[in-house]
């Protein structure tokens, strides 16, 4: 992968001049919610251009370009399932898992619907310091696509996202003492893809998508509260999970992707992405943030497919992957894949995060 490596300065000089810097002292002082929004972003669908799947130009099911979904004809009616498992450990005792399921159905004329669930849940939320960091979520996916002509292809999907995030900290307003925080919500978003292709060498794909999350917090204290009341001369104590404060606040979440593939042979892929985020909120700030990937992979002769890749953001944030998948047969594909520093967002409450991915499709 060092061929991957070496533009990096490069690179990262280009992404500081196209995006605003951002210290990351500022932005790791952001809210917990509001940077684990930026980091699920990150592995957005379970499609993340990073060797789990597949880039923004990569023109197969597996893309994170709801356009290139598309871009498949069988001559006969097609049916894919797929099951997988994701297990993300963290340094501080954490660990997230994930299980996605989805169904794609194609056919002549009538284009790709796509159709998937999944589901989130933190294990051991106290981690090794017995603070409580967690992520309870579920995801209702719903797409649709078709071939435009010969050389494009556009599509689109919907989602919507419930869950439950709870994040103890140290509260200033408290003397230091710590609160938890526990946010309810619920979340909407649409995206709009398209692909094309340049004769055999060249693909495109571009994608863009907005959300809106709203979310209902409750404050609670963790331990016992000491509350002194000079006027009477004595102590008031508040017990443990007293609600100090109701917040309500909307995530306004807008982004535009483009991805470039090059295709040396039938066997070899290169691809390249670039992607603008921006995160607004009503209480808790806003973030800008780009991130850029490189990724390739070469199908070996014994049905094999290797892929690797780096990743790298605005903030200095960089993750590497490797994966492999095996087509036994035409009817069943199994892919694996490791990705390093998976959910860089959040390191000051997790530690470093590895993700652990596992897929079996069927065709039919």
């Amino acid at each position: 992968m060092g061929f991957l490596l070496r533009p990096h300065a490069l690179l990262r000089l280009m992404l500081l001049l196209l995006f605003p810097a951002i210290a990351r002292a500022d932005f790791e002082s952001l809210p917990f919610a509001l940077r684990l929004f930026l980091s699920v972003d990150r592995q957005s669908n379970y499609s993340s251009t990073l060797a789990r799947q597949a880039s923004i130009a990569a023109l197969d099911g597996g893309s994170a370009n709801p356009g290139a979904v598309a871009w498949s004809v069988p001559v006969e009616p097609t049916t894919v399932v797929t099951g997988s498992f994701v297990d993300a450990p963290s340094t501080g005792g954490r660990t997230v898992i994930a299980a996605p399921v989805s169904l794609r159905w194609q056919a002549q004329g009538a284009g790709t619907i796509a159709l998937a669930y999944a589901f989130t849940q933190t294990q051991n939320a106290g981690g090794d310091n017995g603070l409580t960091q967690s992520l309870r979520s579920d995801e209702w996916i719903g797409g649709y696509g078709r071939r435009l002509d010969e050389h494009s292809a556009a599509g689109f999907t919907v989602r919507l996202t419930s869950g439950r995030i709870v994040n103890d900290a140290s509260s200033p307003a408290l003397g230091g003492a710590l609160s938890r925080n526990s946010t309810r919500f619920l979340a909407p978003d649409v995206a709009l893809g398209y692909s094309r292709d340049i004769g055999k060498a060249i693909t495109l794909g571009l994608v863009g998508s907005y959300g809106v999350a709203r979310g209902h917090t409750t404050v609670t204290n963790v331990a016992p509260l000491l509350v002194p009341l000079p006027a009477l001369g004595t102590t008031l104590t508040i017990p443990p999970d007293t609600v100090l404060a109701l917040v309500d606040d909307m995530i306004s979440t807008v982004t535009l992707g483009a991805g470039l593939g090059l295709h040396p042979d039938d066997a070899t892929a290169l691809y390249f992405d670039a992607k603008a985020l921006r995160l607004s909120t009503h209480h808790s700030g806003s973030q800008n943030l780009g991130r850029f990937a490189w990724g390739a992979e070469h199908r070996l002769h014994n049905g094999l497919i290797v892929r690797g890749g780096v990743g790298l953001d605005t903030i200095g944030k960089v993750n590497l992957s490797a994966g492999v998948g095996y087509r036994a047969t035409p009817s069943f594909e199994a892919q694996f894949a490791l990705q390093t520093n998976a959910a860089p967002e959040l390191n000051p409450e997790l530690g470093r995060t590895r993700l652990l991915s596992a897929s079996l499709a069927w065709i039919f």
